[in-house]
């Protein structure tokens, strides 16, 4: 999958995010507008000029998505935030 990157803006799918939580596409917007998926863009510097980490935070957990320039997911980690976790409705 490729995230959309246009002149520093991010844009990431709600397919992509849904797939990496579980959940239905169309559960992300309303979600993010109540809070409840989070999420951060943070643009390299120094080696890692050239690449985007997104984190996203839901339910106790954590997806964090690097990309190049281009939009091409290099790397992908998943973690459950301890102590944060809940059930999914």
């Amino acid at each position: 999958m490729i995230v959309e990157i246009d002149n520093g803006d991010v844009t990431v799918s709600a397919d992509l995010v849904a797939g990496h939580f579980g959940m239905d596409p169309k559960d992300v917007q309303p979600l993010m507008r109540a809070g409840e998926i989070t999420g951060r863009v943070e643009k390299g510097a120094g080696e890692d000029e050239g690449r985007y980490r997104l984190t996203l935070w839901h339910a106790g957990r954590k997806v964090r998505l690097t990309c190049d320039a281009a939009g091409r997911i290099i790397n992908t980690s998943r973690t459950v935030l301890a102590g944060r976790t809940r059930a999914l409705p």
